[in-house]
């Protein structure tokens, strides 16, 4: 393992964290997401990552053989795809209804769904196939791939199976009661995540009836109501990665945490140090290293903040 130096992060007599340089990833076609990756290509939000790296990365990271992949802010699901790619349970959260629904047709949909998907709509289909039309629909909105029903049919079939137990939840990643009714494993559970970077952040612009219609889908799908991210308090990074590692905390789960890390453009910058002291004083969790990888979208280095919790 080759150090290129430690860095103190001090702030308030904080022990130094080890800081490293990461080679996942290591150019901007292993930033962005591959627009040939089954299912993952289905639709990309501004936050998505190239599943196949993140796979590599989880592997990597990982002590152990992870049991369950956990992104408690999982948008348009790379990292769902990234479970699926390696067979792996997923547990996801996501408080925008669109996304929800993207990450759970990514973790939940297989061949025999893509068979169902001509037929006309019935009020009595699952979440997963009223998913998979509706991302039909989203291919000429902004993040869509553009794909023809066919297209979506044949990664269906080329696309490894849904991992069974794996699920969306769409709702507050901070509420412990979102994570409450998925019965976790206690141990070996690898969290990778790329929480909003920026305050702005409020999902993907889609017509009103297909918002409407993905809130229904979630509602139906999770029992958890119909949450928007155009809606409620805004909090910042820091909260939002605290509340979820204290979220994990409350359910008993154990593991890695792996969370990348950009500097803000809206003023808020570098927030490795203040991240750093707030999960040594509000969590249970340690952060063991920070790796940088490189920059890749303009407002400075990609960091993954790694924490055993």
């Amino acid at each position: 393992m080759a150090y290129w130096g430690c860095v103190a992060l001090i702030r308030g007599g904080l022990m130094a964290q080890v800081v490293r340089a990461y080679g996942n990833p290591s150019r901007l076609e292993e930033y962005l997401p591959d627009r040939d990756e089954p299912v993952d290509r289905w639709f990309t939000a501004s936050n998505s990552g190239n599943a196949r790296v993140i796979a590599r990365t989880i592997i990597d990271l990982a002590p152990a053989a992870p049991s369950v992949v956990i992104d408690p802010f999982c948008g348009a699901g790379s990292s769902a795809t990234a479970a699926r790619l390696l067979g792996i349970r997923f547990a996801g959260a996501e408080i925008d209804p669109v996304l929800a629904c993207v990450s759970l047709a990514k973790t939940r949909c297989g061949p025999s769904h893509g068979a169902d998907l001509p037929r006309p709509p019935d009020k009595h289909d699952e979440p997963q196939l009223r998913c998979l039309r509706l991302l039909r629909e989203l291919q000429k909105e902004e993040g869509g791939g553009e794909l023809s029903e066919d297209q979506l049919l044949a990664d269906l079939a080329r696309a490894p199976a849904p991992v069974p137990g794996s699920t969306v939840v769409c709702g507050d990643s901070t509420d412990p009661a979102n994570w409450a009714d998925l019965k976790l494993p206690e141990a070996e559970a690898v969290m990778f995540t790329s929480p909003p970077f920026y305050g702005d952040w409020h999902g993907p612009d889609v017509p009103p009836p297909l918002r409407a219609e993905a809130s229904d889908i979630v509602s139906t799908a999770t029992n958890r109501g119909r949450p928007d991210a155009r809606n409620g308090p805004r909090r910042g990074y820091c909260d939002l990665v605290v509340g979820a590692l204290q979220a994990m905390e409350s359910v008993a789960v154990h593991g890695t945490a792996v969370v990348e890390h950009e500097p803000g453009d809206d003023g808020t910058g570098n927030r490795l140090a203040v991240l750093s002291e707030r999960i040594r004083d509000e969590t249970t969790a340690d952060v063991v290293e920070i790796l940088t990888t490189g920059d890749f979208s303009g407002t400075g280095t990609l960091s993954l903040v790694v924490c055993r919790f």
